[in-house]
């Protein structure tokens, strides 16, 4: 057990910031004797059973209506499929047929049944396997906890609770979301699991640390960073009041406060203008007060739909996903990337061979390319949208002109289809390119003249570069998007796009960074799209910036030769306007905004 301070780095699974107490629930499989019945027991044994399932599809009703309201469609689909799993008339049938002819108690002989079926698709490679075990398992918790007269507690939990499990259902996130749970901790679990798909939903944050449910006590100081992965155990004071402060910068706070700037977008000291847009994966509290302030969608994660899922939704329903989105922010635009996944995220149905290296396989525009059928379908959804003249379309992981040209083929196709059908459809909707791979980044001036636009993502441009994963622990200390050779793709990507007319944003999470705004300021960006949470603080510093100098710092940036020596640049600059911020405090006695 861990009693000093600890620092673990976690795999980040929902992001945000919380400090609090842990809670730990450790597994709660109940475990039924086995007993033999008499034969005049038998007929209650299976009157007992129904009572259970029946209770269990009230109770997962009851949180796919909650879902429904909190979340809305594609999550609240989770529970849909663990409905008709809890309902499986076949899988029923078995149960009291073993009751019957074996004589044993309905407890054992269902959680026996349960267990044979979970088996193999635990041991399965496929995710979407191993996904339908985990909800086969929560849909069989509630039915034994009802059989065993065990059912959970509604109290709420203490204050800045935080819970420590092995893993979480959906429901169980739900419900301890209700009992006033803060933050989770887990010891099992991917980035792409139902669990995570809920807690992302609900801004919950959560991380991932391998068997970490066996390391912590009840009670113990806990600090969660879901954006980092970064997990402190029992931290210092200095540690508590540090990321107390940081805190109270981050989270639906920091959405909040946008209703209180003055300016949107905000304005240089000397009267440069710079955009800001969100990045976005779910519809959520932050979309009333972003539209409100009419903050472009920069990025809208559209692979939630299958992940939710482990399926590709039809037409009809994305066009309605999408509609939604778009009708939303009216007043403004949405840029949808279309689907981003790799074998990593897919199912063995799709066709797909295993890989060793899924980050240089099959992903991005070459998995919609190969998969054209589901491409289409997507597309047509996103034309559909589009009828309200605010939407654009974004293609992920160009690394090469031709991709470009077959995408572009693609969506003409679907365009010819709805003009077919007289589905109206906005026929001058943008189609851009995200450059995330140094062979893009380097072709540029190629590429920039078939899109209408370029959006350059840091997160991978940086991983790709410097071939470091930052995932991996052993490697992520090399992984940084301050790197000389990253900085420099980044200035080659904004020069080809200004040479061809093309508008140039950055959608990775540096365009958020405090430490790289003067860099973007610098080269004069059309657009930085970040995270909702840091939208306040980037447009309070860039009233305080003066571009000239940002320009001035830029350049000898890049004559740097480490990246030690660019962020010691960067941070004497920051530094320095934080003084400036200091003095007008002081001198003004008031916070600015």
């Amino acid at each position: 057990m861990l009693s000093r301070r600890t620092i673990i780095k976690g795999t980040p699974i929902s992001g945000g910031l919380v400090l609090g107490q842990a809670r730990v629930i450790l597994p709660g499989d109940v475990e039924f004797a086995e007993i033999t019945v008499p034969v005049s027991r038998v007929s209650e044994e299976i009157e007992a059973l129904e009572q259970a399932v029946a209770q269990t599809i009230e109770e997962i009703h009851e949180l796919l209506d909650s879902a429904g309201k909190k979340i809305g469609g594609p999550v609240a689909k989770i529970f849909d499929a663990q409905l008709l799993i809890a309902d499986d008339e076949q899988f029923l049938n078995q149960v009291k047929h073993q009751i019957r002819s074996q004589r044993r108690n309905a407890g054992f002989i269902y959680n026996s049944l349960v267990r044979s079926t979970t088996a193999p698709l635990k041991s399965s490679p496929d995710s979407y396997m191993q996904q339908m075990a985990t909800d086969i398992e929560a849909v069989a918790q509630r039915v034994l906890s009802h059989l065993s007269g065990h059912n959970k507690s509604d109290q709420k939990f203490p204050p800045h609770t935080i819970l420590v499990g092995k893993m979480f259902t959906p429901g169980d996130i739900l419900s301890y979301r209700k009992r006033k749970a803060i933050g989770f901790l887990v010891g099992e679990g991917g980035v792409n699991s139902h669990m995570a798909l809920i807690s992302r939903a609900l801004r919950l944050p959560m991380v991932m640390a391998h068997d970490v449910h066996f390391e912590i006590v009840n009670d113990a100081k806990l600090i969660i960073d879901g954006t980092s992965g970064e997990v402190i155990v029992n931290p210092s004071d200095s540690d508590w009041s540090e990321y107390q402060k940081r805190k109270k910068r981050q989270g639906p706070a920091a959405i909040t406060r946008i209703r209180k700037l003055a300016d949107i977008p905000p304005v240089t000291a000397d009267g440069k203008v710079v955009h800001v847009g969100a990045n976005l994966t779910l519809r959520g509290p932050a979309d009333d007060v972003l539209s409100e302030r009419k903050i472009p969608v920069g990025l809208y994660r559209t692979e939630f739909l299958y992940l939710a899922n482990y399926d590709f939704p039809d037409e009809d329903y994305q066009f309605q996903y999408y509609y939604q989105i778009a009708e939303k922010y009216a007043d403004t635009t949405v840029t949808f990337r279309v689907f981003d996944l790799g074998y990593d995220k897919l199912v063995a149905d799709t066709g797909w061979p295993s890989e060793d290296n899924p980050a240089l396989g099959w992903r991005g525009m070459r998995a919609m390319l190969d998969m054209n059928h589901i491409f289409k379908t997507q597309l047509g959804a996103i034309l559909r949208a589009s009828v309200l003249k605010n939407v654009k379309i974004l293609l992920p992981m160009i690394t090469d002109v031709s991709e470009l040209e077959q995408a572009r083929k693609l969506i003409s196709q679907a365009k010819f289809r709805l003009r077919k059908n007289s589905v109206p459809f906005d026929e001058d909707i943008e189609v851009g390119i995200m450059i995330e791979v140094p062979s893009a980044a380097m072709t540029a001036d190629i590429l920039v003249r078939k899109a209408d636009f370029v959006s350059i993502g840091t997160n991978d441009l940086a991983q790709y570069t410097l071939a470091a994963d930052r995932t991996n622990n052993r490697v992520s200390s090399l992984y940084s998007s301050y790197h000389p050779s990253v900085l420099k793709l980044i200035r080659m990507i904004v020069e080809a796009a200004r040479r061809h007319g093309k508008s140039i944003s950055v959608c990775g999470e540096m365009a958020g960074d405090l430490l790289a705004l003067p860099l973007f300021v610098g080269m004069e960006l059309d657009l930085l799209s970040m995270n909702p949470a840091r939208i306040f603080d980037v447009c309070r510093m860039v009233r305080k910036m003066d571009s000239s100098m940002a320009r001035h710092l830029l350049n000898s940036v890049l004559s740097s030769d480490t990246q030690q020596q660019v962020i010691h640049k960067l941070q004497t600059y920051k530094n320095e306007l934080d003084k400036m911020k200091t003095i007008r405090r002081r001198k003004h006695g008031s916070v600015d905004t």
